[in-house]
């Protein structure tokens, strides 16, 4: 019996992480139409605030492995305790966490999930595909085929595309950046964050040269480069001093003070926006 029939049954939950801000579900349409069992795999969509978009209520209200978790906190959206909070939550083995608003095709998990059989060391990021840029009154493209044909790579290192990893790694990284430099809005540097803390502990990264998701166009919000100056300063400072953990992360017995250095760098960062 070979190492992935031995663990053929490896269960995966797939996580997405909203403030009240996504623009459409059709993500939801994918994951129902995925090839795996229904019983392999889970969808925890865990919103920051209190309230929850009707739309995504009702595309998800049949459904015995979707689940909704609602955070009911309130002020500037900081997406890390959406991530931490699912991290805790999930019941498999396998995480995948995808951009919340993209599609891919039906054996997309299946797929993620004998790559990960192979190789259990394994961070796999996956390439999103981006609707070229249309007017602001467009209609979405919603349609999978139609995505195929106009979508295009023009970020080949969106780590935040999509993140796939074993729970336990997670863990050991203790989860997303907790602290409030990461706090804004939608607009953030997580995935670069996360990615890494990953590449300093030595895990095996690799971008998967087959699959693929696919983003719809949609307006975005201003402020991005705003927001990732400031977290590409302390992202650096991880990188140089080859740190794994976060200052502020899911297990608060491993939570630091930040640098005084590095705040100073920081502080100075802000008071420039």
């Amino acid at each position: 019996m070979t190492n992935i029939e031995k663990t053929n049954n490896i269960k995966i939950s797939v996580i997405m992480v909203d403030g009240l801000y996504r623009p459409h579900f059709a993500v939801i349409d994918s994951l129902k139409r995925q090839s795996l069992n229904k019983n392999d795999y889970e969808v925890l969509w865990v919103e920051y605030y209190d309230k929850v978009n009707p739309e995504l209520i009702k595309k998800t209200e049949n459904e015995q492995n979707f689940k909704i978790i609602t955070l009911n906190k309130y002020g500037t959206y900081h997406s890390s305790y959406c991530f931490n909070h699912g991290i805790n939550s999930a019941k498999g083995e396998l995480l995948v966490i995808p951009d919340a608003d993209v599609l891919f095709d039906e054996d997309f998990l299946e797929k993620i999930r004998y790559e990960h059989q192979k190789n259990e060391q394994l961070v796999m990021y996956i390439f999103r595909l981006d609707e070229p840029v249309k007017p602001e009154n467009s209609s979405f493209n919603l349609d999978l085929n139609n995505l195929k044909m106009n979508c295009e790579l023009t970020n080949p290192s969106n780590y935040g595309g999509c993140l796939t990893v074993r729970k336990k790694w997670l863990l050991e990284i203790n989860g997303y950046e907790l602290d409030d430099v990461f706090r804004t809005g939608g607009d953030h540097a997580n995935g670069l964050d996360v990615y890494t803390r990953f590449k300093n502990s030595g895990k095996h990264i690799m971008w998967n040269p087959n699959l693929r998701i696919y983003h719809p166009w949609h307006p975005h919000q201003s402020g991005r480069q705003q927001a990732y100056s400031i977290q590409k300063i302390l992202i650096d400072h991880r990188a140089k001093s080859l740190d794994v953990l976060p200052y502020k992360g899911i297990n608060p017995s491993l939570n630091r003070e930040i640098p005084i250095l590095l705040q100073t760098k920081l502080d100075l960062e802000k008071n420039k926006i």
